[in-house]
């Protein structure tokens, strides 16, 4: 009897501890992250916009094109600002420069949260947002984290890099540069 309720103490014991680490590992903002998709209307017309989000990356595409423009440690002064190609598996990082002057648009998309969370309805610069719908979970995760493994260019460096053929596709393609 004595041996069982040992056996029985061990068992609780490591479901305790079982459920106390799920409960941190769900708990940590590391493991956020978002996909959602916005109507955005202005002057009559109207479009969809996705917005990307984690703790380090946040990011849109409008609807159409095959470019993300995306921001790593968007949270900080020391912003980076990137144009990925999902489709080539490149990225294109942007200059101190570059990245000022897409200060703008970095604010507006951190105006359409509260928090981590999308707000439902906003409006921007004479622009009105509406969420349309949102994803988060493995699959929104894995698709952010795959852009660190792209191939990376400097854009001030892609001049000494013209032998490279998919890069050129991908200049011609232009660059995302509004929300």
């Amino acid at each position: 009897m004595l041996q069982m309720n040992k056996i029985l103490s061990l068992i609780a014991i490591i479901s305790f501890l079982a459920l106390s680490l799920s409960s941190l590992a769900l708990a940590q903002p590391g493991t956020m992250a978002k996909k959602a998709d916005f109507v955005v209307n202005k002057g009559g017309e109207s479009r969809i916009v996705t917005v990307w989000l984690n703790n380090e990356v946040i990011g849109f595409s409008p609807q159409g094109t095959e470019q993300i423009a995306l921001w790593r440690l968007w949270q900080t002064e020391h912003t980076s600002f990137y144009q990925a190609y999902p489709e080539k598996q490149y990225c294109i990082e942007f200059d101190r420069l570059t990245s000022q002057e897409m200060e703008t648009t970095l604010d507006e998309l951190k105006q359409l949260l509260n928090g981590h969370e999308f707000v439902e309805r906003v409006t921007i610069n004479g622009k009105q947002f509406e969420l349309s719908s949102l994803e988060s979970g493995q699959v929104v995760k894995q698709t952010m984290a795959e852009w660190s493994d792209y191939k990376t260019f400097d854009y001030a460096d892609i001049g000494d890099n013209e032998a490279d053929p998919v890069l050129g596709q991908l200049i011609q393609q232009g660059f995302v540069e509004v929300l």
